[in-house]
């Protein structure tokens, strides 16, 4: 549980610090960002309320980071399929899949612990 914990707080951050590096200073940084900060804060609440309840909370936060992750995924690659390709698209899907691979193995991971903290195996 404490590497999930670890991960969650690490993945929330370099959440936070790229919307605040991509967004910060800008007006439209509330709409733009909203979505990333929502995901950052359900991982540092999961990381937070683990100790207590278990990796439940994990599954939730870990849920929403692949679906972000599989959303920013398919937008990506409309645009390198049909246009206008995004001159780092080839970067950016190969990220965003490598995000979505994590967030998949994590919410296994948190599968595990939910069951092992069950009694079920």
């Amino acid at each position: 549980m404490r590497m999930l914990n670890i991960l969650a707080c690490c993945v929330a951050a370099l959440l936070i610090a790229g919307e605040v590096a991509r967004f910060g200073g800008s007006v439209r940084f509330v709409p733009m960002a909203l979505d990333e900060l929502a995901v950052a804060a359900l991982l540092l609440w999961a990381a937070w309320r683990s100790r207590r309840d278990g990796a439940v909370w994990h599954l939730v936060g870990w849920g929403a980071f692949c679906g972000l992750s599989l959303v920013q995924l398919v937008e990506t690659a409309d645009h390198q399929m049909h246009g206008p390709a995004k001159a780092a698209g080839p970067a950016y899907l190969v990220i965003l899949s490598a995000m979505f691979g994590l967030g998949a193995g994590a919410i296994g991971r948190a599968l595990r612990l939910c069951r092992v903290h069950s009694g079920q195996q």
